[in-house]
């Protein structure tokens, strides 16, 4: 949100009206969806339950993000995120999110679980569920839009459900999710607010991915995430990474009309992984929109597979 009383200081009239529209039309973009990050493949469970298991007998995940360095007010998000898996083919987690947002702020706390079937001696499908509550506090009346809406300072809570299809094998999956069902009430305008009308949070993300060998010690591992919401154009990630002797890993990323990403990570021992991407937005406004993310990731293996993937190797 940009605040009436300068909380974004850049120099320039012109500039500061330029940034002031760019920011603000994202912060609602962004916080009426379900967070789009860079390392999305190593963060599958917020968007689709159906991963839990899919990696490991349990996985833990931390993700950090600051968009838009050096502007007062832009999106931080964390999360944090652990499933496990059991021999019988159910899987369980749970994830937590933090947003601060301008003039808002919210923690997201859901529940998830997932099943699994066989289909073949390497091809697994999975179907998950989601649940959980939405904690926010907004100052959205300080706030002004480029288009003149004045939003209600509110704060509360409000509940969710989502769902999630995975089918993969060793080489390749495919996704699809919905990770928001319900509306929302956090982002309302003055007149929605007094009609006590939600806001339609509903998103909808197709992901797929296949990785290949080249050579005894570099894999190339292509992956892309489609992302849909009735209120917005369609998102589309298209990713070329490389992976050298299950140790390092760096890619490149390309968000339509957007941004270009390049990531790099560390694996040890084929369990742990560090990983930083450096997100450079394509349109100039005078001012550095640039966006940093980190991950840490930790695999253990249980030796407790039963339906799920002996070998899978934690590249999805």
């Amino acid at each position: 949100m940009i605040h009436k009383k300068n909380f974004i200081k850049i120099k320039g009239r012109q500039l500061f009206v330029n940034v002031s529209f760019i920011i603000f039309f994202g912060i609602i973009a962004y916080a009426q969806q379900t967070p789009h990050y860079t390392q999305y493949l190593y963060n599958m469970q917020v968007l689709n339950p159906a991963f839990i298991g899919a990696r490991a007998d349990l996985s833990i995940s931390f993700l950090s993000r600051q968009q838009w360095v050096g502007i007062e007010g832009t999106p931080k998000t964390q999360t944090f995120s652990i499933n496990g898996r059991t021999i019988s083919g159910f899987g369980f987690g749970a994830t937590v999110i933090n947003d601060q947002i301008g003039l808002a702020n919210s923690t997201n706390i859901n529940l998830d679980a997932s099943y699994t079937i066989p289909t073949s001696q390497y091809g697994r499908l999975s179907f998950g569920l989601k649940g959980g509550l939405t904690f926010f506090s907004n100052n959205l009346s300080n706030g002004i839009t480029p288009d003149n809406d004045v939003y209600a300072s509110n704060d509360g809570k409000f509940p969710n459900i989502g769902f999630g299809a995975l089918y993969y094998n060793k080489k390749f999956f495919l996704g699809l999710s919905i990770p928001n069902l319900l509306k929302s009430t956090q982002f309302q305008t003055l007149e929605s607010f007094n009609t006590n009308e939600s806001v339609n949070n509903r998103n909808y993300f197709l992901a797929t991915g296949a990785i290949y060998n080249l050579t005894k010690n570099f894999k190339l591992k292509p992956t892309t995430i489609l992302k849909y919401s009735p209120t917005l154009p369609v998102s589309i990630d298209i990713n070329t990474n490389v992976v050298y002797r299950d140790i390092i890993e760096t890619g490149i990323s390309y968000r339509y009309n957007k941004s270009i990403t390049t990531l790099f990570a560390v694996i040890i021992n084929k369990k742990y992984r560090i990983g930083y991407s450096y997100d450079y937005r394509l349109a100039s406004y005078g001012s550095n929109l640039s966006s940093h993310e980190i991950t840490l990731r930790f695999d253990f293996d249980l030796k407790r597979n039963k339906r799920w993937l002996f070998s899978n190797n934690c590249y999805f």
